[in-house]
This record gives C-alpha cells, structure tokens and sequence, in this order.
C-alpha cells in the first residue's frame, strides 16, 4: 500500500509522538486478495494508532491498535461475514535483519521485532497486523440459518467408541 506518510521510526519512538488514522479496506490489497469485495463507508475502515515509548533499556518500541472488521467467506458454509479485529501489539524496532534473530526463539514473552528506518510506513504495519489477525480458516461461529436445520433434525445418538485406554487397561490387567 502506498500513499501514506511515513515515520522515522527511531525519533517516533525516542520522543514518544503519537499518530493515528484510518484507512479503508480495500486499498489494502494484501489483505483482501482472495477476500469478497469490501465494505464501504464506516464498515469498510480500519483504525488504527500508534504511539513510539522507549523500553526499559531504553530500546525503541511502537504500541499499535488496530480494529476493523474485514469480510471473509465462512469455510462452513461459504457465506460472508465481517471478522472483528481489535488487536494490540507491541513492536521493537531494530536497525538490521540481523537483530531481528538475537533473542531466542522459545521465549514466549519476547517482543516482536521489525526492521525499522526513516520512512516507515504505519499502514503497512496495519495491515500486516490485520493479515495476522484474520485465520486462515474462518467460520461463523454457528453459521446462519444452521440454527433451524439442527432444530428440526433429530439428533441420532453418537456411536460410542472404547477408550483406547481402556484397551490399554485391559492388556495390563491380562498380564
């Protein structure tokens, strides 16, 4: 996506500046390739924020906030729907693809890092947090119209299957 302004990411975060804005759906064509066709107007927008801190060693980070609700099909059902996103993540930014590996991969409270530089685009950083955030299965949870179709049918009996562990029981017990 181009068109936006971009940030120096590194003075963004040392003096703490903050920036938000909108951006509709649709111009971000990552995201929606493959999608149904989005909605307009105010359904059709992400919002997002962002605000540059520093870390407790002094590194640079960007907190950002999107919420959208882009429209998916249903894996179920094949149907569209919208799929709420308000994501909050926190990004630190390094200066090398190198720095991007230093910390290890098994730390599950390690922080996102990008590479970051003078021109920085936050509606990139949008819409990869949106790309993130959309599965890559998505389904209603009870897809329409599914409600009525389970209310009429009755309902047959679920075959019972042992427990494998009940088998496994069983040999010890034979032994």
């Amino acid at each position: 996506m181009t068109g936006s302004p971009t940030i120096d990411a590194f003075e963004f975060a040392r003096q703490e500046r903050h920036a938000e804005g909108s951006a509709p759906l649709a111009r971000m064509l990552r995201l929606t390739q493959g999608l149904p066709e989005q909605a307009t107007g105010e359904d059709g927008l992400a919002r997002w924020s962002v605000q540059g801190r520093k870390g407790p060693h002094g590194e640079p980070l960007l907190e950002l906030r999107v919420q959208a609700a882009p429209r998916v099909v249903c894996q179920r059902c094949l149907g569209p729907f919208a799929w709420k996103v308000d994501s909050e993540t926190v990004l630190q930014v390094v200066g090398s693809e190198a720095e991007l590996d230093d910390d290890p991969q098994d730390d599950p409270d390690a922080i996102e890092k990008i590479v970051g530089g003078k021109r920085l685009d936050p509606l990139e950083l949008v819409e990869d947090e949106l790309i993130l955030s959309v599965p890559y299965i998505p389904r209603h949870s009870v897809c329409p119209g599914m409600q009525d179709k389970a209310a009429e049918a009755p309902e047959a009996p679920a075959a019972r299957r042992p427990s494998p562990f009940a088998a496994l029981e069983q040999l010890k017990r034979k032994s």
